[in-house]
């Protein structure tokens, strides 16, 4: 990594693939990112600039920047900001990975369909799961949204979780990861539910922490960029990626296809755990 690179370049030469990356490397370090961040990281082209649209009418906050601008921020924190926390029922979206990645819109274009294992491709494997903890959740009491690649713009929630699998040429690979933004507008209530979400998973499914590789890629993931994506969580909703293990590995697989439940289980108990921690506000009068 050259010490003089802009932010940017560093983490398109980061995650770029096979020159940068030693055979064998996760999924999760190589796998697609959005053309605009693709462009953007190695000359900020014209088919970058153009992602840089309103959201319903409103410029997003680098529309207005020069490209070298918006290259040096690019991992600047997101400014301070409340926890979304509205008093009512508690509201989680799960994001299904790579779910109804041929409809993502011209912003998001370049994203693809993640990796696949045991007969089965990542989508369908966090989908089952994101599924499978919605129903834990809801039997909770807590409101639940199963969203696809396409994130609502501006969504908000009590938490956000992007559920994906990884892969590996090697297949020697295994174990889950977990990260949140690496801009966070709420850092404090993203590491809590980082940590509950490890100590669950882990609990629930005995699979191994593969921390080592978690990667620019999760922590910048396009969903959690609000400052240049329109489908993305707004600022102050806690936020993570999981990892949930190695599609490509075949006893990451006996959790992820053979038991199912309890990687869902897994999930759920973490997120529970994270919104029993953060009460509900007093109703307003």
């Amino acid at each position: 990594m050259a010490a003089d690179a802009s932010p940017a370049q560093v983490a398109f030469r980061d995650a770029s693939g096979a020159q940068t990356l030693d055979p064998g490397a996760p999924n999760s370090e190589t796998e697609a990112v959005p053309d605009a961040d693709r462009a953007g990281a190695a000359d900020e082209s014209d088919a970058a600039s153009a992602s840089l649209a309103a959201c319903d009418g409103a410029p997003l906050p680098l529309a207005s920047l020069s490209p070298e601008e918006r290259r040096r921020l690019f991992r600047e924190p997101l400014p301070p900001a409340a926890v979304w926390n509205p008093p009512g029922p508690k509201r989680v979206g799960l994001q299904a990975g790579h779910w109804l990645v041929e409809q993502v819109p011209f912003e998001l274009r370049g994203l693809q369909g993640g990796t696949s294992g045991g007969g089965k491709q990542e989508w369908e494997v966090n989908l089952d799961l994101a599924l499978r903890t919605k129903a834990l959740l809801e039997a909770a009491g807590v409101e639940v949204d199963v969203l696809p690649t396409t994130i609502p713009e501006g969504y908000q929630a009590h938490a956000f979780v992007a559920i994906h699998a990884d892969g590996d040429t090697s297949g020697r690979l295994r174990g889950f990861k977990v990260a949140r933004p690496g801009f966070s507008s709420v850092p404090a209530a993203d590491d809590d539910l980082v940590e509950t979400l490890n100590a669950a998973y882990g609990a629930a499914t005995g699979l191994p922490r593969d921390d080592e590789h978690v990667s620019l890629r999760m922590r910048y993931y396009y969903a959690f960029n609000s400052r240049r994506y329109c489908h993305a969580v707004a600022p102050g909703v806690p936020q993570a990626i999981v990892e949930t293990g190695f599609l490509t590995n075949a006893a990451d697989r006996g959790i992820l296809l053979g038991n199912p439940d309890a990687a869902a289980r897994g999930l759920a108990d973490g997120i529970l755990r994270f919104l029993r921690d953060t009460p509900n506000p007093a109703p307003r009068s």
